[in-house]
């Protein structure tokens, strides 16, 4: 079986290679994109099981970057990662289709385990 592979969409470099440092070293297959376009050419290219976006990439809302993945592809389990955790956030998020939500500063053991719930959920209501 072939690792899980995971989609991260960030605009700062920094967070983009310590988001993919961390899932790699727990055995997860990364691909970085540093905005929308490059996110929706690497998924039309390769199938992904998760997509991880930050708050703000470039000068659009992670919301948006969800709603621009969601056509390439519609399927895809969504955390969205936020500086701000208040519960109108939380229900934006939600309301836009994220699976989950992580705020900032990220916790990273609950971190691993919600993208494990997430991968989880997904996987038994596909199978």
């Amino acid at each position: 079986m072939s690792a899980t592979r995971i989609l991260i969409i960030a605009y700062a470099r920094e967070t983009v290679d310590e988001l993919r440092d961390f899932f790699e070293l727990h055995g997860y297959e990364t691909e970085v994109a540093l905005n929308s376009k490059v996110a929706a050419a690497i998924l039309e290219e390769r199938r992904m099981d998760l997509a991880i976006i930050g708050f703000k990439v470039q000068d659009v809302s992670g919301i948006e970057i969800l709603e621009n993945i969601r056509t390439v592809d519609p399927f895809i389990p969504v955390i969205l990662i936020h500086g701000n955790n208040s519960k109108r956030i939380k229900s934006l998020v939600k309301k836009a289709g994220a699976q989950e939500y992580i705020p900032e500063p990220i916790e990273w053991n609950s971190f691993l385990r919600t993208v494990k719930k997430v991968l989880t959920s997904h996987v038994s209501k596909v199978g």
